[in-house]
C-alpha cells in the first residue's frame, strides 16, 4: 500500500492543529488533532481490507480479434473489467502494447458505484514475431484518493505476427512450373511391407512364409510375393537466410519466397510422417539447428522458427557479417584449368601456380564457408538414405554445388531450392536484355546441380517477374531470326 499526496495533506493538517494546540495550550485543537488521526488510520484499515476484497472479485479478460496476424496489420482488442458487485473503491485497470508493435495504451476505470467497464484499443505489428501482452496492471485507489495499491492480474494472451508472404511463387525448372508436389517421395523399396509390389522365383535362403501358394500353382514353380516396404525417410531441412537472401522489396525477398517453400515442405514431410531434421544458416554460420524427430511439436517449433526467420545483418559494404561472399573459389576442375594456362613463364605466373595446383586450399575454403560447413555437421545426425532439401540463393554457387555433391551420402537424395538473384533485382525490368542473359546463366547452374546424380534443383520466384524475362527472352531470339 502506498499513500497519496492527499494523505501528507491531511497529515500535516494534523501537525498545524498539534502545534496549535500546545502553543495556545487549547485542548480542544488536540482533541481534533487526535480525531482526525484516528480517522485516517481507520481510514486505511478499511483500505487494506477493502483492497483484497476488491482485487478478489474483480474478473479481467483482454480480448483479441485474432491471434495470428500478417505483418503490418492492425488488430483489435477489448478490455472488459467486471466487479461481482460494487466494492465502494476505485479500480483502474491499464494494458500496454507488448514491446514491438505500436498503439496507444488503454485503460479501463471501474468506479466505486460500478460493476462493469470496457475499452477497446488497436495495435499495429509491424514486425513478424511472437508476441504476449504483460499482465494487465492495477491500481486500486480509496474514494477520496489518499491511498493506492498497484499489482498486477489478469489474462497475457500472445499474438503470433507472420511475415507478408508473396502469392505468386514459381517452384520448377526453366520456367515450367512443377506439377507434382515437391514434398513427396516414394518408397522405391520392397520388403515386408503390406503392400504389395511384385511376384519373383523362389532363390534359396527365401523363407517359406513368403511363398506365394497361388502364383506358385500358376506358374508351376515356387514363387516369393514381395511387399512395398514401409518406411520413414528422414528428412534434413536446411534454410540459408544469410544476408544475400535480403534481395527484395518488402514481402517479396528472396528469403520470404524461400520460407513458403519451406514451411510447405515442413507440412507434407508432416503428413507424411518423415522424422525432420532442421537447420538455418547465417552468414556466421548455424543460427538454429532441430535434431531429427517426427514429433508435432518438432514440426510446429520448426514453422514457428521459419515464420521469424530473418536475413543476417550486413556491414557497411554490404555483405554480411562473417561472410567470405567476397571471395571467389574455384572448384577443382576450374583451378586445374587455371592452373595449366599459368606457364610459368613470369615471376607472376610462378607465384600465382602453386595456388590453383594445390586442392588443400580449395578444400578447405569450401569447409569454411558456411552452408557447407553446416551440411557437415548435419549429416553426422543421420543415416545413409536421408533426404536433404538446401533452400539458398545462387550467390554462392561453388559453395552450393559442392555442398549438394556432400550432402549425398550414401544412397541420399539431394533437392535444391534456388532463388535466382536476377529475379529479385530492382533493375530486372529497367535492363530486361541483360536480365534475361542472367537468367540463362542461372538456368546453366540449376542444370549443372540436376546433373549431379541423386540430385534434383529447382527455381523459385516471383511468377510475374520470371514471365517477364523469358517474354523479352523469346522476343530476342524471335528478331534474331
Amino acid at each position: 500500500m502506498r499513500v497519496t499526496s492527499r494523505y501528507w495533506a491531511v497529515t500535516a493538517i494534523v501537525g498545524v492543529v498539534v502545534a496549535w494546540a500546545i502553543v495556545l495550550e487549547q485542548a480542544i485543537l488536540l482533541v481534533g488533532a487526535t480525531g482526525m488521526a484516528a480517522w485516517l488510520l481507520v481510514r486505511q484499515y478499511r483500505f487494506m481490507r477493502g483492497v483484497n476484497v476488491t482485487i478478489g472479485q474483480i474478473t479481467i479478460n483482454l480480448e483479441l480479434d485474432r491471434s495470428r496476424v500478417v505483418a503490418e496489420e492492425t488488430s483489435v482488442g477489448t478490455l472488459h473489467v467486471r466487479s461481482e458487485r460494487p466494492a465502494g473503491l476505485s479500480v483502474r485497470v491499464a494494458v500496454s502494447p507488448p514491446t514491438g508493435a505500436t498503439g496507444e495504451n488503454i485503460a479501463c476505470v471501474l468506479g466505486p458505484d460500478q460493476n462493469l467497464t470496457q475499452a477497446g484499443f488497436d495495435v499495429t505489428w509491424p514486425i513478424a514475431g511472437r508476441f504476449e501482452f504483460d499482465a494487465p496492471a492495477i491500481t486500486v485507489r480509496d474514494s477520496l484518493g489518499l491511498f493506492r495499491q498497484s499489482t498486477t492480474g489478469g489474462p497475457t494472451p500472445s499474438v503470433t505476427v507472420e511475415p507478408r508472404t508473396p502469392r505468386d511463387i514459381h517452384v520448377g525448372e526453366g520456367g515450367s512450373r512443377l506439377s507434382a508436389g515437391f514434398g513427396e517421395h516414394e518408397g522405391g523399396r520392397t520388403g515386408t511391407g503390406l503392400t504389395p509390389a511384385e511376384v519373383r522365383r523362389y532363390t534359396p535362403g527365401d523363407t517359406f512364409r513368403r511363398i506365394d501358394w497361388k502364383a506358385t500353382a500358376r506358374l508351376d514353380e515356387p514363387h516369393i510375393r514381395e511387399f512395398e516396404a514401409e518406411q520413414d525417410y528422414k528428412t534434413l531441412l536446411v534454410v540459408d537466410h544469410r544476408a544475400t537472401m535480403g534481395a527484395g522489396p518488402t514481402g517479396r525477398r528472396k528469403l520470404d519466397f524461400a520460407r513458403q517453400v519451406a514451411l510447405a515442405l515442413i507440412e507434407s514431410t508432416r503428413e507424411l510422417g518423415d522424422p525432420l531434421a532442421c537447420y538455418t544458416v547465417g552468414d556466421e554460420g548455424v543460427t538454429n539447428a532441430f535434431r531429427s524427430s517426427s514429433d508435432d511439436d518438432q514440426y510446429r517449433a520448426v514453422a514457428r522458427t521459419l515464420r521469424t526467420l530473418e536475413p543476417t545483418t550486413t556491414d557497411e559494404s554490404g555483405n554480411g557479417i562473417g561472410s567470405q561472399s567476397g571471395t571467389q573459389v574455384l572448384n577443382p576442375g576450374e583451378a586445374g584449368r587455371t592452373a595449366q594456362l599459368l606457364s610459368g613463364k613470369t615471376d607472376f605466373e610462378n607465384r600465382l601456380r602453386p595456388f590453383f595446383e594445390d586442392a588443400e586450399q580449395y578444400v578447405q575454403r569450401i569447409v569454411d564457408e558456411p552452408l557447407f560447413g553446416a551440411l557437415r555437421v548435419a549429416s553426422t545426425t543421420l543415416d545413409g538414405g536421408a533426404r536433404t532439401i538446401i533452400i539458398s540463393d545462387d550467390e554462392h554457387r561453388t559453395e552450393l554445388l559442392e555442398a549438394v555433391k556432400s550432402a549425398r551420402g550414401g544412397d541420399g537424395h539431394v533437392v535444391a531450392f534456388i532463388t535466382p538473384s536476377v529475379l529479385y533485382d530492382s533493375r530486372t525490368l529497367a535492363e530486361i536484355d541483360d536480365a534475361y542473359r542472367r537468367y540463362t546463366e542461372f538456368e546453366a547452374f540449376r542444370r549443372q546441380l540436376a546433373a549431379v546424380s541423386r540430385v534434383s534443383a529447382y527455381e523459385v520466384g516471383p511468377t510475374d517477374r520470371l514471365t517477364t524475362v523469358l517474354a523479352a527472352g523469346k522476343a530476342e531470339r524471335r528478331a534474331k531470326q
